[in-house]
């Protein structure tokens, strides 16, 4: 062994001894993973932590009891389960080491070194002196002689300090209601010293101080601060700003000052966190922001709760989301509020932080502001440095200890603005990073739109209190990097407007405009009054170009020297470069030095949309390095704003150009290089039945796919058909032709001269160019679709509705119905039926190339997953009477672009012809 590795396991020795007390309490042999390394066995030494970690979880999780016997669960189960009740960011980071670390050294052919060992043995001592040096019960055990609120008191000031840095010197309890604690760390070559007394009981310790002649506090030590803590309610020792006693209350104060001497602070135990943290300097800017408060009607609001047996989701109404947010913020809950853009999240949010009677230290973070490639850790310690002080180096870990101990309240506004990359993956990285936020006693509460919650089965059900996630979601979360245990659940909160939005009212009663105007009008209006009170109505042609593509490139956040750039001097009024002397200051906010940002995120989508109305523009678009960033609220307003622009077709022709895709978490701009007609309607029985005739007698044909399976036939699964005479009787020509796999349909369309859409062309043939939800449009219309809301007769919500709703009776009596029953449903480019009825094959497969991407849902879907974004994966041996097809075919470079009459339901001359 070498010297080196010889000199640090000596000093890691000589650590463990500190915690002899520990060690003996819970039978450790700290000595024996020491001893393995030095014999040079660095992989027994891994595996002897992860049993004393074991050892350690154990009796932690029996202090708390949590749910379950922890003599069977494994290192992994364990690190899970106590998570909530570990206050200490460097402690969960030391168990994720000491876990991977354990993994490894059981995984076979992978090599454990030496310094795999140590590194093991000081996370073992990362963790010990957490415990040991906060004094916690939890590991230690209590101390009888000790009053239960002063221990608590106590542990959480020592995780104070330790979290600062310090460790702990020396600690006396004195009395059962007090306690003596000295802390120190090294700062350059100085030491520095906090000195504390925590009491609950003033007349205890005069008593205790005097019996002593106060010589417990004549040290003579450097940069000594020393503080008396004292309960909150004590008489005469008033909760004001500087920390400090009045020295009001009596002689019991005035005996204690004079006992103590003036270099002592006396300090209620409420307001002891004010000496570090500057509350008031974090929260001033919202403060300034929001006043004077605006008054605001109540929004009435339901709450998702799931039952912890049956797994079923349930709702609780309530009258005013403001009084559910303070009664949840009051306890121990995390919280996603959603909400439709202008609903008052932001306003609801802001109030809560800002009232200084739910709880004394309240964080608040725009995550709307948040540079999307900063990290949540850094973006939090950035802006909470200034309030810091002198501790700003370790701003981030000491809100991060008074959040997870409970002290604390934590918004985070705009979550859904806040992530990297709008997608399952990004959302799931952005929750995993704020995971380190919640404990069993934090109260954190987030903001975030509608859409990406309901419109994302995946999403929602990984943050509906208490769900179970499914083997699926787990896998998606490990393949991106996701520990799953790190991710949180919350009380879903959905505020539930049913007309206006209060931003909507706000604007259109200061506006003067008609009740009913839609979110995108009163903006507009908005946008424009400001301009002509500024006498620059020109500048309005501008701002699309200027911040409608910056919002696609991911900017929200623009310098002052930004907006001279791409208005010109006339945006400022007498030459100016302020944001009071803008011609959009009443749209705008400031968002740093010389920084500024819209006041609602909803302004810059409406010009992202208008921007993207224009064709020339979303081919632009889709050259954006990275992609173009989309929300679902920009989608919505390119529908509104782009109806009426373009009456549409009826030739089924879906033309060349650029198109948004994709579900309403992660919205893209993709380009249809060449223009196809598609067929009207799916392929029908009728249709399929002739190709039937044309087969070989094994079944297959001249038209197969060369990489088709042998012995493969491409008549219908007899005993997979819902109804055994489908293909035999008359009455079901006009209905889709299902139970037909991929190969089928891939022989069948080079048949007829045709081949399968890619499933690009399928979502932009079903949407338009506006993006819509549905091929009519946005609006909910159950009469237009197959699916199993109509056969219910009520919307499916939820999975456990469908089951109780659908699976029965109704999934029994449910099937597809003919091609033309619903002419409702369809697309611009005149393409009927492309959701619900039954899913539709396309040609585009993804890794698995033996499986192919199916579009638009089926009759045995609930409508919110039979959208025109709606995709699945399907094997392509795979026959269901839920899937089916419909053909698209080449068009030439000559405009030729005619209706041939691909009607869909009898093609007999152009099947002829073929």
């Amino acid at each position: 062994m070498s010297t080196v590795v010889d000199e640090r396991l000596r000093r890691l020795r000589t650590e463990l001894d500190d915690h002899s007390r520990l060690a003996e309490r819970l039978g450790l042999d700290l000595e024996r993973p020491l001893r393995s390394l030095h014999d040079g066995y660095p992989e027994n030494a891994v595996a002897l932590v992860g049993k004393l970690t074991e050892k350690l979880l154990k009796e932690l999780w029996r202090h708390h009891d949590i749910a379950g016997d922890p003599s069977s669960k494994a290192l992994n189960d364990l690190v899970k389960g106590c998570r909530p009740h570990i206050r200490s960011g460097n402690v969960l980071n030391a168990l994720d080491d000491i876990r991977r670390l354990r993994n490894r050294s059981t995984h076979d052919g992978y090599d454990i070194s030496e310094e795999d060992g140590l590194l093991a043995v000081r996370r073992l001592v990362d963790v010990l002196v957490w415990f040991t040096s906060t004094g916690s019960a939890a590991l230690l055990g209590g101390e009888p002689q000790m009053a239960p609120e002063v221990a608590r008191r106590s542990e959480f000031l020592a995780g104070l300090y330790v979290t600062l840095g310090y460790r702990q010197v020396k600690r006396f309890v004195l009395s059962a209601d007090t306690v003596y604690q000295l802390f120190c760390r090294e700062s350059g070559i100085r030491l520095e010293y906090v000195e504390l007394l925590v009491s609950q009981d003033a007349d205890d310790l005069r008593t205790v101080l005097s019996s002593g002649d106060g010589e417990l506090l004549k040290t003579r030590l450097p940069k000594l601060t020393r503080f008396v803590v004292l309960d909150v309610d004590e008489p005469g020792h008033g909760d004001d700003k500087s920390g400090e006693s009045d020295g009001s209350g009596g002689s019991g104060a005035r005996a204690l000052r004079q006992l103590l001497g003036t270099d002592v602070r006396i300090v209620p135990y409420g307001g002891f966190v004010d000496t570090i943290v500057q509350i008031d300097a974090h929260l001033a800017p919202l403060a300034s922001a929001l006043a004077p408060v605006e008054s605001r009607r109540a929004v009435p609001a339901a709450m998702l709760r799931t039952d912890p047996l049956t797994g079923e989701s349930g709702v609780e109404r309530t009258g005013d989301a403001a009084e559910l947010l303070v009664r949840l913020a009051q306890g121990s809950a995390n919280v996603l509020v959603t909400g439709r853009p202008g609903s008052g999240k932001s306003t609801l949010l802001r109030s809560l932080v800002l009232d200084p009677g739910l709880r004394r230290f309240r964080f608040y973070f725009d995550l709307g502001l948040k540079p999307k490639d900063e990290p949540f850790p850094e973006y939090a310690a950035r802006l909470l440095a200034p309030a810091m002080g002198p501790e700003r180096s370790r701003a981030y870990d000491l809100f991060l200890f008074l959040i997870r101990s409970g002290m604390a309240l934590c918004v985070l506004d705009a979550v859904d603005e806040g992530v990297e990359e709008a997608s399952p993956a990004g959302f799931l990285r952005l929750f995993s990073d704020l995971a380190a936020v919640l404990s069993a006693e934090s109260a954190v509460v987030m903001s975030s739109r509608v859409a990406f919650l309901a419109d994302s089965p995946q999403i929602r059900q990984l943050l509906d209190s208490g769900a179970g996630r499914s083997e699926q979601l787990v896998e998606q979360m490990y393949a991106n990097g996701v520990d799953p245990a790190r991710v949180p659940h919350f009380h879903v909160v959905r505020l539930t407007e049913p007309d206006t939005t209060p931003l909507e009212t706000r604007l259109t009663s200061a506006l003067e405009l008609e009740p009913g105007t839609s979110l995108a009008g009163v903006l507009g209006t908005h946008i424009a009054r400001t301009l002509e009170e500024a006498g620059r109505p020109e500048l309005e042609d501008r701002l699309p170009e200027a911040f409608g593509r910056a919002f696609l490139e991911d900017r929200t956040v623009f310098s002052l020297l930004d907006l001279h750039r791409w208005l010109g001097p006339g945006a400022f009024r007498d030459g100016l470069l302020d944001l009071d002397a803008c011609v959009l200051a009443p749209l705008l906010r400031a968002a740093g030095p010389e920084q500024v940002a819209f006041v609602h995120t909803a302004y810059q989508e409406l010009l992202a949309a208008r921007y993207l109305a224009d064709p020339a523009h979303r081919e632009a678009a889709v050259d954006i390095a990275g992609g173009a960033f989309l929300t679902e609220q920009v989608r919505a307003f390119l529908a509104e704003v782009s109806a009426g622009a373009s009456a549409g077709t009826d030739d089924c022709v879906l033309p060349a150009g650029a198109y948004l895709v994709g579900p309403a978490e992660r919205l893209l701009i993709r380009r249809v290089e060449r223009p196809v007609r598609f067929d009207r309607y799916a392929v029908t029985v009728a249709r399929y039945r002739r190709f039937l005739e044309a087969l070989e007698p094994d079944g297959t044909s001249r038209w197969d796919h060369p990489d088709q399976p042998a012995e493969f036939s491409h008549r219908p699964w007899t005993e997979r058909l819902r109804y055994p005479d489908y293909y035999e009787s008359s009455r079901y020509d006009d209905h889709p032709a299902t139970c037909v796999s991929w190969w089928s349909a891939y022989a069948f369309a080079a048949f007829e001269g045709k081949r399968l859409p890619t499933s690009l062309e399928w979502e932009a043939a079903a949407r338009g160019g506006d993006g819509r939800l549905f091929p009519w449009g946005d609006e909910v219309d159950g009469t237009r679709i197959n699916c199993a809301d109509a056969w219910v007769g009520k919307p499916v919500v939820t999975y456990q509705a469908w089951y109780r709703d659908f699976a029965g009776d109704a999934g029994r009596r449910a099937s597809v119905t003919p091609v033309g029953a619903r002419p409702g449903n369809r697309s611009p480019f005149g393409v009927t039926d492309m959701v619900g009825n039954c899913w539709e094959w396309t040609s585009t497969s993804l890794s698995d190339p033996g499986e192919a991407v199916i579009c638009g849902g089926s009759y045995d879907n609930p409508m919110r997953a039979t959208q025109t974004s709606g995709k699945g994966l399907y094997r392509k041996r795979g026959s269901s009477n839920a899937v089916g097809f419909r053909c698209v075919q080449d068009l030439t470079d000559d405009g030729d672009h005619g209706d041939h009459g691909d009607d869909g339901r009898d093609d007999e001359a152009e099947v002829t012809r073929k």
